[in-house]
């Protein structure tokens, strides 16, 4: 009999009681769970009685000879070892039987309650996981054969630094047999608190991204609130998202072939975004975080694929413009994330793709999908009545009017999904940059009721107006300069627009 609270059972129980079947010759190893146990108050957020049962079962699988026993868990009151003995020797008559205990159980087995009846039915088999464990319980072992006449042997066990209250704690996976691990996650026990997440990130990364990961879960968690998600869902998620972030990429290759994990980034791609996927499965394996919390950390570079969940779009959005974020237009963002949600999470996929585009790359094809099925019915409706010539004409015509400098066209529709024309202008100060801005917005919404799909950078050297088949960019001068969108397109297509514009 090999009891205890198994709360839950780990590595270290397992491989002693392989130890104790192979050095002892048992017939069978029944592992029992305590119901109360008499020696200790089970920790708040326990597993349940029966939950035990079943990880016990789960574990007795992978053992030799060994099965789980819910004895003590079908008597009520404390679990008295000296009644469970009683009992097995009621149901294994002529049998020999054995008492696997710990080094601290046997230190203190004098003191159990009737010790001596407990000695009469079976023998005890200590378990010693060190050296050091040894020399204690040779002694105790001795003391316990002069007073009580007890058969005490000592079992060799591998030195396993585990115990129920590390598994209890914040990385735990590598600690629980992996069946073991799988209930735990899936039934969503001994969650870390979110101090033991931060803590354990903090040793993972450096400074900077620290301080962004606090920024992320800080935003997360009001968007949370606001939105109706499970906070301590968002804020894990938040914690753990960048986990793997400082890892080279042998390093984060080696984990994905460790983990099986099938990807299809380019090898550009590959260093920007495997961190989401690693991420996510250290998570799962490593902190044994349930489904939502993973699949919003493997989301949160990319997005989907497929339908995602109110705490997977929060996570994006809180990733692009938490307080440490700076970049044109940040202050919009992280304005929208607070009101309109959706409208905050389609901004973040655009902004994502119109990024990595201005750096003459590809965005990541789940990306540009998931962009494309969320514009809206009522955007595709008020464009329809435009092409996307006639749109980007009737710009180009407002912005000439508001003595922008130096228009520039490019045709990209042939280079990339996200947009048909990029326009370039420039305006000759950060008043005027807003105000070509608020003039092209407010002409065609006056004019021909149609919305930008996103803005950003009111504040900055830089507006993006977004009209998706049409994308406005309004520099200063220097911002132009060092943006270089017309060198980082200069594949695409320059559209004469000299009749476009007012003679002077």
């Amino acid at each position: 009999m090999f009891g205890g609270t198994f709360n839950p059972p780990h590595l270290g129980h397992m491989a002693a009681a392989r130890a104790c079947v192979e050095q002892l010759s048992l017939d069978r190893l029944l592992l029992m769970p305590a119901a109360i146990p008499p020696h200790k108050v089970l920790p708040e957020g326990s597993a349940t009685a029966s939950q035990r049962l079943e990880m016990c079962r789960i574990a007795a699988r992978y053992i030799p000879h060994c099965q789980a026993s819910g004895l003590e868990l079908e008597r009520e009151g404390p679990s008295y070892t000296c009644e469970t003995v009683e009992l097995l020797a009621e149901q294994y008559p002529g049998d020999e039987l054995w008492l696997v205990i710990g080094t601290d159980m046997v230190l203190s087995f004098a003191h159990w309650r009737e010790p001596e009846k407990i000695l009469s039915h079976c023998s005890l088999a200590v378990v010693a996981r060190d050296e050091g464990d040894r020399e204690r319980i040779a002694q105790t072992a001795q003391t316990l054969r002069d007073t009580l006449g007890a058969q005490v042997d000592i079992i060799r066990a591998p030195a396993l630094p585990a115990s129920s209250t590390q598994v209890r704690g914040g990385e735990k996976g590598e600690l629980l047999h992996p069946a073991v691990a799988e209930y735990v996650r899936q039934n969503r026990l001994y969650l870390p608190t979110l101090d033991a997440l931060r803590e354990a990130v903090r040793l993972r990364m450096k400074e900077k991204r620290y301080l962004h990961t606090l920024g992320c879960e800080k935003l997360a968690a009001e968007m949370a609130r606001k939105y109706g998600a499970d906070e301590y869902t968002v804020r894990a998620a938040a914690i753990l998202h960048d986990c793997t972030k400082a890892l080279s990429p042998k390093e984060q290759l080696t984990l994905a072939e460790k983990w099986n994990i099938i990807f299809d980034y380019t090898e550009e791609d590959f260093v920007q975004l495997i961190h989401a996927d690693t991420g996510a499965e250290t998570a799962k394996r490593i902190f044994l975080m349930p489904d939502d919390v993973c699949d919003a950390i493997r989301t949160h570079t990319v997005g989907g694929p497929g339908p995602m969940t109110t705490a997977q779009k929060i996570l994006y959005v809180a990733d692009l413009c938490e307080e440490t974020r700076s970049y044109p237009g940040v202050e919009d963002m992280r304005a929208l994330a607070l009101t309109d949600l959706e409208e905050a999470f389609t901004a973040g996929l655009k902004r994502t793709a119109d990024f990595v585009t201005q750096q003459g790359k590809t965005p990541y094809h789940v990306t540009t999908d998931m962009l494309k099925e969320r514009i809206s019915e009522k955007e595709e409706n008020t464009m329809a009545e435009l092409t996307p010539k006639e749109l980007m004409e009737e710009i180009v015509r407002i912005a000439d009017s508001k003595k922008a400098k130096d228009i520039v066209v490019m045709k990209v529709d042939d280079k990339t999904t996200l947009t048909d024309y990029f326009v370039i202008m420039t305006g000759t100060s950060s008043t005027h940059i807003r105000a070509l801005g608020d003039e092209i917005e407010e002409q065609l919404k006056k004019r021909l009721d149609i919305l930008p799909h996103h803005r950003e950078g009111v504040t900055s050297s830089w507006v993006l107006v977004d009209y998706t088949s049409v994308v406005v960019n309004i520099f200063q001068q220097e911002a132009r300069e060092m943006y270089a969108l017309e060198r980082l397109w200069g594949d695409g297509t320059k559209i004469d627009i000299t009749n476009l514009m007012k003679e002077e």
